[in-house]
């Protein structure tokens, strides 16, 4: 008899066993699938995140400039190839953060040096209907996952190519990727480096009404497990000064996405419509803040944009 109620335990035992492993590897495969299919989505948003208003002029010589950048960006939908909204069983939220320096090297101001440095807050919830703001905490439970770590850091350059012509600037970038863990990586994205072109004009209306536009080029290098990509964005950005401080600024974004496997191939894209204000706090200090909203697009992430600038910038000498 005692012999008998052994093997049962033993039974149930092996299968209470088998049947979480079992349970286990479901969860497993659930969460490999979801990873993967987010992270072709994250591959999306390399995109260097940039505020012309707060950023697109060069400063003098000597003078030092200091911009902090932060874009928290949320959707549980996505478009597919045919353009279509389609749902998606989960959250995906990120938060990016970028503190760029410059420093005027040029006694003519026509010439600024600088550094990037990006990081990521990155979050993907198994409840489609979670807050974005868990993004702030690192709590994961089931089949959510959560990533942060500075992941990239370079050089920059501003120049103004034509002498007496302040409203035309160059800026260009080399990002270099951090270490980030591959469990992290699979939440950020893949790293590689990339190249940063951007070409700025700003043309005044009239007293008040400005209208800037940028178009920009970035190039992301092949590596193993990444094909090099190349973006193109597009803005257009419709400013009115408030008498003194503060500006109210529509905003236009065209961002197209051309990937090279066997062959370049435009894959992607995203239309983007927003509007914000920037204030400015007293001679060192402005913030800048907008909302922008996908309305159009193919094979890219949904997301709505929240995005906060401020910028801090020496007296000149």
């Amino acid at each position: 008899m005692k012999s008998f109620i052994l093997t049962i335990s033993l039974l149930h035992f092996i299968t209470f066993f088998a049947l979480a492993q079992d349970k286990k590897t479901e969860a497993d495969d659930h969460y490999k699938k979801l990873e993967e299919k987010y992270k072709r989505l994250k591959d999306s948003l390399a995109l260097t995140p940039f505020i012309p208003a707060v950023s697109s002029v060069i400063i003098n010589y000597q003078q030092i400039e200091v911009n902090f950048f932060t874009s928290l960006i949320s959707t549980n939908k996505y478009r597919d190839d045919h353009g279509q909204l389609l749902d998606i069983n989960a959250r995906q939220t990120y938060l990016y953060n970028t503190v760029q320096v410059n420093y005027g090297v040029s006694k003519n101001a026509r010439f600024n040096v600088g550094l990037n440095i990006n990081s990521i807050f990155g979050r993907i919830d198994q409840d489609r209907n979670s807050s974005p703001f868990k993004v702030f905490g690192s709590d994961a439970t089931g089949n959510s996952r959560y990533a942060r770590a500075i992941t990239s850091i370079g050089p920059r350059v501003g120049w103004r190519p034509f002498k007496n012509n302040y409203n035309f600037t160059v800026q260009s970038s080399f990002s270099f990727p951090a270490f980030v863990s591959t469990e992290d990586e699979n939440i950020l994205g893949r790293r590689q480096i990339y190249f940063l072109a951007q070409f700025l004009y700003n043309q005044p209306l009239s007293k008040r009404l400005f209208l800037f536009s940028q178009l920009s080029t970035q190039y992301g290098f092949e590596r193993d497990n990444a094909p090099a990509v190349f973006y193109t964005p597009v803005s257009v950005y419709l400013s009115y000064l408030i008498p003194r401080k503060t500006i109210l600024f529509a905003l236009f974004n065209y961002v197209p996405v051309f990937t090279k496997n066997d062959s370049w191939t435009y894959n992607r894209y995203i239309t983007q419509v927003g509007g914000g204000v920037q204030y400015q706090i007293s001679r060192h200090f402005l913030i800048n803040t907008y909302y922008a909203a996908n309305i159009k697009g193919k094979n890219y992430p949904d997301f709505d944009s929240y995005n906060i600038s401020l910028r801090y910038i020496s007296l000149k000498h």
